[in-house]
């Protein structure tokens, strides 16, 4: 799916509305658990999600033991942001200032949840909007993708290297 057309939108959508988030974070769960044994690995896992990956990514900051976790543009989880205190390992998480589907308000409970809590990081990007480091994407933004994507190498480096 694409965000070109409203048929792709409302597809995503449905698919997302029947989206069992426990089940998700299971799997996530399964998966960081066999990456840990795959030849080459360090032992250490970490996770990044977009949209609602961003916000199963979240979800593995307390739900799982990953060793670290990356959403960019989480949607729904200022709802959960009482559960950030139960966070085990550093998240980092990517706000676009201009995304609909985390208005303002959401922006506001999700960064006043994590405020003192020193395993996260949340850095906004200005005038960005929902999916700005979808390259080819309606919003794609380079400047925030591109710094986006050296805040999370320089994350990932420092929490699983």
């Amino acid at each position: 799916l694409t965000d070109k057309t409203k048929d792709e939108w409302d597809r995503a959508f449905g698919y997302m509305k029947g989206f069992d988030f426990q089940k998700g974070v299971s799997d996530l769960q399964s998966t960081i658990s066999h990456a840990r044994k795959v030849d080459g690995c360090s032992g250490k896992v970490g996770t990044v999600g977009f949209c609602l990956g961003g916000s199963l990514a979240y979800m593995t900051g307390f739900s799982t033991d990953s060793d670290a976790s990356v959403g960019y543009y989480p949607v729904q989880i200022e709802g959960n942001i009482d559960k950030a205190k139960g966070a085990k390992k550093p998240v980092m998480l990517h706000i676009a200032e201009k995304d609909a589907f985390c208005p303002p308000a959401a922006q506001k409970q999700i960064k006043d949840g994590v405020a003192g809590n020193k395993l996260f990081t949340v850095h906004t990007y200005l005038g960005a909007d929902h999916a700005f480091a979808r390259t080819g994407g309606e919003h794609y933004d380079k400047s925030a993708a591109d710094l986006a994507g050296q805040r999370t190498l320089e994350f990932l480096k420092k929490n699983l290297g």
